[in-house]
């Protein structure tokens, strides 16, 4: 994709917002299915060798299921700008100063994913009762996407940390990028 073809954000901050997040929730479902392929021979194999209710395998699988994810992302990053969800919303995410490069995906991923645990932890203290600390770390999340309306560029602030942009694909681009099917 050229990004000549590329503008800024799509009209409107909250639109910015918007996209953001729906490509987010996209992607966040087809992450948990793949999590589920990708754990389930290993949940299999330690279940054989061992007790499938073992903290062990859990441990492992929170070290596994985040490298799962991070190849999820930068392969699609580094390969075309966008992951399924991003590509669904018209949305493509590029280095500052062009084509994104291993290391400002694992950056912004790094970025990201801090901010996806500070809801998924801001939430579960929620649930417990832990209100104050709950509060402290849905704010986290928040801010890094609440960024998109100080941002002169409407990024989200993992973005300028990492030094990556998502910039938005209008309609006119994204249909010279689907692949010509060939008539045989």
């Amino acid at each position: 994709m050229n990004t000549a073809e590329i503008v800024g954000s799509p009209p409107g901050r909250t639109s910015a917002l918007l996209r953001r997040l729906a490509a987010n929730t996209y992607d966040a479902l087809l992450l948990f299915a793949l999590w589920v392929v990708a754990a389930a021979p290993v949940a299999i194999a330690f279940a054989l060798a061992h007790d499938s209710q073992s903290p062990l395998l859990q441990d492992i699988l929170r070290g596994y299921l985040p490298v799962v994810a991070f190849i999820y992302f930068s392969r699609a990053w580094l390969k075309s700008g966008q992951t399924q969800g991003m590509r669904a919303w018209g949305l493509a995410v590029h280095g500052a100063r062009g084509r994104l490069g291993v290391g400002r995906a694992l950056a912004r991923y790094i970025l990201a994913l801090l901010w996806w645990v500070a809801l998924v932890e801001g939430l579960t203290l929620s649930f417990r009762g832990d209100y104050l600390a709950a509060t402290a770390l849905l704010a986290l999340f928040g801010s890094a996407y609440f960024w998109i309306f100080i941002d002169p560029e409407s990024q989200c602030l993992h973005d300028r940390l990492s030094g990556t942009r998502v910039l938005f694909v209008p309609k006119s681009a994204r249909a010279r990028q689907k692949p010509r099917t060939s008539e045989a």
